[in-house]
């Protein structure tokens, strides 16, 4: 059987339960009626598939609005409103670096080395 969100019309508590594909009625825990709601299912996803791996990395026990209201809902709207909560801007174009150094000297070091192996020097 497959699993469906229900409502409920009694307590309005919102909960998954499996069902016949024809049923349109279910049972709160409350004993309530509880109506079934019109769902996607879990596999479609409107929005960018790499905003879950952001809210991976978002503060959970953080209780600023802005994430909370990201972690409930991970839309790119709400992303914009916790970078620009937690002080951070996206990069423009061109501004991404290919790799990280710890310092200028190392750059240096490793561009150096690549000339020697290419025979630039």
């Amino acid at each position: 059987m497959p699993l469906y969100d229900f409502t409920c019309r009694v307590c309005g508590r919102t909960f998954e339960a499996m069902a016949a594909m024809d049923a349109g009625e279910g049972t709160c825990l409350c004993g309530g009626s509880a109506k079934r709601l019109l769902s996607v299912g879990r596999g479609y996803r409107a929005d960018a598939d790499w905003l879950e791996s952001v809210a991976v990395v978002a503060e959970k026990d953080s209780d600023k609005p802005h994430v909370q209201a990201f972690l409930a809902d991970p839309s790119r709207a709400n992303y914009r409103r916790w970078m620009h909560g937690e002080g951070l801007r996206p990069l423009e174009d061109g501004e991404g670096r290919r790799g990280v150094t710890t310092s200028p000297a190392v750059g240096r070091e490793v561009l150096e080395r690549f000339k020697t192996r290419r025979g630039s020097v």
